[in-house]
């Protein structure tokens, strides 16, 4: 299986090329928790395969014969154009693949309205979580290695972008989701502002998007695992879909999944608990793609054993 995996890109490349078809595999489930829709991130092979049409076919047949049943379609600037994501969105409906959208771009960067405005046209054409989404931090962050929350005006800021996002997102049949990352996520309750802060301000038409490695590998400031949990639990009504992500002890990001310092099975239980099914699995980039599909096989395996 694994050898097979590891040479499913030439396979899959010339299916979709030469006009050929792929063979569906039986569906991925966790024994556990049968309803969660386990499926992974695109981002996780960005290095290998570039945003394009071309190679977004690529990814539905990936997830097509390898049991996924949808993905996460990362298109950081919106760079494919509405015809070629309705042309996905035909061809992974035939295969009966569901797939999510998602830009990468901060709420304070200076293209994000030029990217959210292709985003949210094209997120409203593919079957599955109807999500469009973004960061939360972006180069206040970026151009500044030490900063590690927003000040007062930052915060206005970003809440009032985020919800003229999020009320855009519903008038289009979608939810705006915003991921955590950079940011710390509760800030100091004067000057310093977080994730905590900024959801907690946000209307009802603005989720989050959770990553649980992020809290620990990303984030400027640790976060402790019982915290992470805690906002989990409180804030799961508004929870849009996860990243499955493992961070180490050493607070960074891992090749293939592995226990979290946020412990898994405690998530899984919350998620399937409130019905937030959709889980993209992320791992870092690596500029191979038999390297990341077989990294991809290792991280079910993982799953498979211990949910």
């Amino acid at each position: 299986m694994r050898r097979w995996l590891a040479g499913v890109a030439a396979l899959i490349l010339a299916v979709v090329f030469l006009g050929g078809s792929v063979l569906a595999a039986e569906k991925f489930v966790l024994a556990k928790y049968p309803d969660l829709k386990i499926g992974f991130t695109s981002a996780n092979l960005l290095q290998a395969l570039p945003v394009s049409l071309n190679n977004a076919k690529v990814m539905v047949d990936f997830t097509y014969s390898n049991g996924f049943p949808w993905f996460e379609l990362r298109d950081p600037s919106a760079s494919l154009t509405l015809g070629e994501c309705k042309e996905l969105a035909a061809y992974a409906k035939a295969r009966g693949v569901e797939i999510g959208y998602a830009a990468q771009i901060g709420l304070l960067d200076a293209a994000f309205w030029e990217i959210m405005s292709r985003a949210i046209p094209n997120a409203a054409v593919f079957e599955g979580p109807r999500t469009v989404r973004s960061l939360a931090f972006g180069n206040e962050f970026n151009l500044d290695p030490k900063k590690q929350a927003w000040n007062l005006d930052e915060l206005y800021k970003i809440v009032k972008t985020a919800n003229r996002a999020g009320n855009m997102a519903k008038a289009g049949g979608l939810q705006y989701v915003v991921e955590h990352a950079g940011e710390m996520l509760k800030g100091d309750g004067g000057k310093a502002f977080g994730f905590t802060e900024f959801l907690a301000n946000t209307n009802s038409n603005v989720k989050w998007q959770m990553d649980i490695a992020n809290f620990f590998a990303v984030s400027r400031v640790v976060t402790k695992p019982e915290d992470a949990k805690a906002f989990l639990e409180k804030n799961v009504g508004r929870l849009g879909y996860t990243h499955l992500k493992s961070s180490s002890a050493e607070h960074k990001t891992t090749d293939i999944l592995q226990e979290n310092e946020l412990p898994i099975a405690p998530v899984l239980e919350i998620l399937a608990k409130n019905k937030v099914n959709y889980i993209a699995i992320e791992l870092t980039q690596k500029k191979g793609f038999d390297e990341c599909a077989a990294n991809l096989l290792k991280s079910i395996d993982f799953l498979k054993k211990n949910y």
